[in-house]
């Protein structure tokens, strides 16, 4: 095999393993009850959990990281 032909199948490989991962990810978020979040909420995101617990947005960010780190 020519390194032409070597490089190709190594990068055909590679986003074939992304590809394989992606439709994964997808597949869970397909699951009822399910959604995808960022991993940093926004400044509005905190003020909102916030006062919805009638907490600090610094506990309501630690709110969020727990849920995050958590999740099933």
């Amino acid at each position: 095999m020519n390194a032409i032909a070597l490089h190709m199948t190594k990068t055909s490989q590679t986003h074939d393993n992304s590809l394989n991962a992606s439709v994964t990810a997808m597949g869970a978020l397909c699951e009822p009850g399910h959604t995808a979040v960022p991993l940093k909420p926004s400044a509005t995101m905190l003020a909102s959990g916030a006062r919805a617990g009638g907490v600090s947005v610094e506990v309501a960010w630690k709110i969020y990281q727990a849920m995050i780190h958590h999740a099933d």
